[in-house]
C-alpha cells in the first residue's frame, strides 16, 4: 500500500535517531525512502504512528537496499518487520486493509 508514514529508527546500538518517510507500507514491512541507507540484514528499532492514530513498534531487518534508483525511483531500503506484536500486527492489517 503507496503510504506516507513517518519512521523513528534507532540501530541495535541506540544511539542517535533517524527519521525517515515510507513511500509502502504493507503487514511484513515498508520502504524506507532514505539517502541514509543502513546494510542488509542489519537489524533497526522503528516506531510509527499510523494514519489511524495506532502506534507501532518493532523489531525489522533490513531487506534490501537500493543505493542506486532509476528513474523516477527514490533510494532507500526495503525493512522486514520481524518483531511485531500480535496487537500491533492486527492494527497493521486493518489499516492496510482499509
Amino acid at each position: 500500500m503507496a503510504v506516507k508514514v513517518e519512521f523513528v529508527c534507532h540501530d541495535e546500538s541506540g544511539m542517535g535517531e533517524l527519521l525517515f518517510d515510507s513511500a509502502d507500507l504493507s503487514p511484513g514491512g515498508a520502504f524506507l525512502v532514505s539517502e541514509v541507507l543502513f546494510e542488509q540484514g542489519d537489524v533497526l528499532a522503528l516506531a510509527f504512528v499510523l494514519p489511524t492514530g495506532s502506534t507501532i513498534c518493532c523489531e525489522s531487518k533490513v531487506a534490501w537496499v537500493r543505493r542506486f534508483p532509476g528513474e523516477g525511483q527514490a533510494p532507500g531500503m526495503g525493512v522486514e518487520f520481524v518483531g511485531l506484536a500480535e496487537r500491533d500486527r492486527r492494527a497493521l492489517e486493518a489499516f492496510v486493509e482499509r
